[in-house]
Parts: C-alpha cells; structure tokens; sequence
C-alpha cells in the first residue's frame, strides 16, 4: 500500500483531480459493442427548419426512460439528402428511411424497433427491396445539357451549365492534378499553360481548394460561404461552372470554364482534342451524361456531330 501525503495547500488540487477522473469515467464513450439499433437524425438545414429537433428530443427521452439507452445509439448526421421529406431519420439495421419525423411519430417509430423489432411501416419513406420511394414530394434534379452558343473570343460552342458545389468540384480537381494528366490552365485573360505534371490538391480549408506544383498555385473557393466572409474569400469564390464544347478544331476543343457570383472568370481548365479520357470522365461522371448519350438543347437544330 502507498500512502501519499499532502500539504493543506495540495487538496484543492486532489479534489480537482479525482473529480477529472469520476467526470471521464461518467462521461466516456458509449460501449458500442452492446448496441443492437442505431437511430441516425437527419440535422441538416431543411430538417432544422422543419423542426426535427423536436422529434429527437422525444425520442431520445423515451429511450432514457424506458432503459433502452445503452443498447442503442441516436447519431445527428447533418442532410441526409432527402430535404423534401424533412424531418428524416434512418434507423439499422435493416436501412429504414423515415419522412416527416414529428415529435409524435418518433416515439411509435422508436417503440416498433426497440418493443417490436420491426418498423413502422406507416411513416416509411423507404426500405431495402422497395424499387421507388413512398414520397409525394419528389424534387427530380435538372441534369446539364449542352446549349449552341456563339461568343466573340472562341466562336461557335456548346456549353452546359455544370455543377459548381465541392462536392463534385473536389473529386474532378484530384483527377486533373493528381495524375500526369497534360492539361491547359487558363487563369484571369493569362494565355493557356500547360500542366503536365502531378500536383498536390489540398482541401483541408474551411473554403479554399489549393493545387500547388512546380508548374501551378492555384487557390479557389469552393466551399460553402457564409455572408460574414471576407470579400477575397468571395472573390474566388465558384459560383459559376461550364463545360465548353468548341466548334472549332484545335489543340484544346474542351475545357471546364469557372465564374464568380458576379461573372468574373477565374479559372478555365482546358482538355486536349485527343484527350478522350479526361473528356469521357467530364461527361460521364461530372456531368452524369454517357458519351453515347449527349443531351443537346434543341437537338433537333444542332448536330453533335458538327462537333465531332
């Protein structure tokens, strides 16, 4: 046995210490291995606003006070990606996805898994082997489609209006940069230069993207912006995507164009004419649009393969 001796003046400091000890004890992680359901809360923008907060707190007090705490675990996982059927929840195993969660809802959802081990079919939104969604407030994205367009500086093209949120700007930035893909930057009214070695592509900021290499340093916003950021911030903020099409045979006959909130160029990524793999990933995963299946504006009027 070890006996510690203390001054009158160390005892503030032992409390202090033993009271640490009891708090990180108290308060450590769950034991997830005794978990058998986990409740995922939509938290995201649209749910808060269809005040989802209110469904959780329900039932997360039921599950305190019916003991049922420690063999489940309740997850705020922001958007869930179903914004129009907010309040949302996903609850496993099983991938139940439930819509327009109210405070009323979520106690009978939370009884028929934990009492019933089974759903509450009457609030789904979907489960595994449904083939459509039980929703009547399905929003269908519009997918990019070309345009015929004329402007001064490069002539006839088709250009589509593309996807300018990180998501989708990120992954298409690793690809460019990541791999020795040769590649034009055309930055502000600059002439093209080439690009034809790897880059580093770092998006550990808040809002910026930064692509640095001996032949590069570029810094764009694409993230998020709240209206309290800096006006350089807002600046090289993308807001604005195009993927050009030229007319015109050239070196470069493809490239993706970013804009600014106010139209500002800020960047152009020009794709050689023999580059069909960059074009090919252009269209088929950032665009979602299969070589084989070009979606033209008014295709009746205008040929794809004037442009081939």
């Amino acid at each position: 046995m070890v006996y510690i001796f203390l001054d009158y003046y160390d005892y503030p400091l032992f409390f202090f210490l033993k009271l640490s000890q009891f708090l990180c004890t108290f308060y450590m992680g769950k034991n997830i291995a005794k978990v058998t359901t986990t409740f995922q809360f939509c938290d995201g923008g649209s749910c808060q606003k269809a005040k989802g907060e209110m469904a959780i707190r329900e039932a997360r007090a039921y599950l305190r006070n019916q003991g049922l705490w420690d063999d489940t675990h309740t997850i705020k996982t922001r958007c869930n990606g179903r914004c129009e059927d907010a309040p949302t929840w996903i609850v496993q195993p099983g991938n139940f996805w439930y819509k327009n969660v109210t405070p009323e809802k979520a106690v009978s959802i939370v009884k028929s898994h934990m009492d019933q081990n089974k759903p509450a079919e009457e609030y789904l939104l979907y489960k595994e082997g449904w083939s459509i969604l039980l929703t009547e407030n399905e929003k269908t994205a519009a997918l990019p489609l070309f345009k015929y367009k004329t402007e001064i500086t490069i002539g006839e093209l088709l250009i589509a209006r593309a996807f300018a949120s990180d998501q989708h700007l990120y992954p298409l930035f690793q690809y460019f940069f990541q791999e020795s893909t040769s590649i034009g930057i055309q930055t502000g009214e600059q002439n093209i230069k080439i690009i034809d070695q790897p880059h580093k592509v770092d998006y550990s900021d808040k809002y910026d993207i930064k692509i640095t290499g001996e032949q590069l340093q570029l810094t764009l916003a694409i993230g998020g912006i709240t209206k309290d950021v800096s006006s350089t911030v807002t600046e090289r903020k993308v807001s604005v995507a195009e993927v050009i099409w030229l007319k015109k045979k050239a070196i470069f006959t493809k490239a993706l164009r970013l804009k600014n909130k106010k139209g500002k160029h800020l960047v152009t990524f020009w794709i050689k004419e023999d580059d069909e793999n960059t074009w090919e990933h252009i269209l088929k995963v950032y665009l979602s649009m299969p070589s084989n299946q070009i979606r033209i504006e008014n295709e009746n009027e205008i040929s794809i393969q004037e442009f081939i």
